[in-house]
């Protein structure tokens, strides 16, 4: 019974001293979203997906598929018919 008290205790001044700035002073919880970050786009950081998005609109217009493709692949629209 002592050992989960104290655990509970611990728990709970470990939530509270990592929230001090938070809880009292009221200040945003920092923000972890690499496209709303503004330091993240400062260093260059970007999300995999707005990557990968600018990495397709590079490929647009090139032929990207070998022609082995099924219906649904074709689609996609990087692949052109020549």
């Amino acid at each position: 019974m002592k050992t989960l008290l104290a655990a509970i205790l611990f728990v709970g001044l470990a939530v509270l001293l990592l929230g001090v700035n938070i809880f009292f002073f009221h200040r945003p919880f920092p923000d972890g979203e690499i496209s709303t970050n503004p330091e993240m786009r400062k260093r260059g950081i970007k999300c995999a997906k707005q990557e990968e998005l600018e990495l397709l609109r590079e490929q647009k217009g090139k032929k990207v598929c070998d022609g082995n493709f099924s219906d649904a692949c074709a689609s996609c629209g990087l692949y052109n018919k020549e």
